[in-house]
């Protein structure tokens, strides 16, 4: 698996000319589960367009990958629910009534 565009994508590069591209805060992204190839990942989805979703997870190896999904293979999850948690969120977005104290 590479963590490379989708086959035929061109990186969002023109999502991004035309404006359609959308973009979570940096340590707010919301965490997503992925059909990658024939791997479901736990990640984040740290752009989107309608059709698409660029999620970013660490792989088995431990490296950290991003690649353009389809939106239809993408579904919104909690941090708890993750497989994986990005140690640089920002703690108060994802529990603003203070429960990351006992998430951790």
């Amino acid at each position: 698996m590479t963590g490379g565009p989708a086959a035929g994508h061109d990186d969002g590069a023109e999502a991004v000319r035309s404006g359609r591209l959308t973009r979570a805060p940096y340590r707010r992204e919301p965490y997503v589960r992925a059909g990658i190839g024939p791997e479901t990942v736990d990640g984040k989805a740290i752009a989107w367009t309608r059709a698409e979703v660029q999620v970013k997870w660490v792989d088995r190896d431990g490296a950290m990958r991003t690649a353009w999904v389809p939106a239809s293979a993408v579904r919104r999850i909690s941090r708890d629910e993750s497989a994986w948690r990005d140690p640089y969120d920002d703690y108060a977005f994802y529990y603003p009534d203070g429960a990351a104290d006992a998430a951790e």
